[in-house]
C-alpha cells in the first residue's frame, strides 16, 4: 500500500519534480545523474552550433533531450509578489535573457546545480569561441562522469554486502531462531531470556 502511495504521488507534477530533484541531490548517484543531463544537452547544444545555429535556436531545439524537470525548470520567488512562486523554464529563462541581451548562462550559474568549472567554461566560451569551448567542457564533463563512475563501482560492492548481510541478519533472526527454539525445546535460548 505505502509503495502505491509513494507510485502516485510521483505521478503528479509536484512528485515527479521532487523525485527528479530527489535523483539530482542522492548522496551517491547525484552527481552522477546531472552530469549525464547536462552533458547531453551541451552535446545536442554544440551539434546545433556547429550546423550553425545562433545559440537562442540551439537552446530551444536541446532542450526537447532533457526530460528532467528540475533542469528543465527552477522555482523562482516572483519578484512583485514574494510569496507568489513561479515555475520557471531554465531554458526558457536562458533564451529570454540572450533576447535581452543578459547573459544565457546566468540561469544555470543560479540554479546552483552546474559546478563552478562548468560555468567558467561556458563564461569563456563566450568571449572567446563557443563551440571550441564547450567541446572542451564535454570533454571535462566526461572525465567528470568517469570519475563518478568509478566510485560508484568502489562502493557498490560494499553496499551489496550490507543489503545481503542484513537480509541474512533477518532470516536468522525471524526464521531460524523460532526454527531452533521449537525443535531444541526452548533450552538453547532460555539463557538469554528470549
Amino acid at each position: 500500500v505505502i509503495l502505491l502511495l509513494i507510485m502516485g504521488y510521483i505521478n503528479t507534477p509536484k512528485g515527479k519534480y521532487n523525485w527528479h530533484y530527489f535523483k539530482y541531490k542522492a548522496p551517491v548517484f547525484g552527481r552522477l545523474v546531472f552530469g549525464i543531463d547536462f552533458s547531453r544537452l551541451m552535446r545536442a547544444m554544440l551539434l546545433n552550433l556547429r550546423n550553425g545555429m545562433r545559440i537562442q535556436e540551439a537552446l530551444e531545439v536541446s532542450k526537447s533531450v532533457i526530460k528532467n524537470y528540475v533542469l528543465l525548470s527552477i522555482l523562482e520567488t516572483s519578484k512583485n509578489i514574494s510569496t507568489n512562486l513561479v515555475m520557471m523554464s531554465l531554458i526558457e529563462s536562458a533564451i529570454n535573457n540572450i533576447l535581452i541581451g543578459a547573459s544565457w548562462i546566468e540561469p544555470f550559474e543560479k540554479s546552483g546545480l552546474c559546478s563552478a568549472m562548468e560555468v567558467e567554461m561556458l563564461k569563456i566560451g563566450m568571449q572567446t569561441d563557443l563551440p571550441d569551448m564547450m567541446e572542451k567542457l564535454l570533454d571535462y564533463m566526461d572525465v567528470d562522469i568517469q570519475n563518478s563512475l568509478s566510485k560508484i563501482m568502489k562502493v557498490l560492492p560494499e553496499i551489496s554486502y550490507l543489503f545481503v548481510g542484513t537480509l541474512i541478519i533477518f532470516l536468522v533472526v525471524v526464521l531460524l531462531v523460532p526454527c531452533i527454539n521449537l525443535y531444541m525445546g526452548g533450552f538453547m535460548l532460555d539463557g538469554l531470556d528470549i
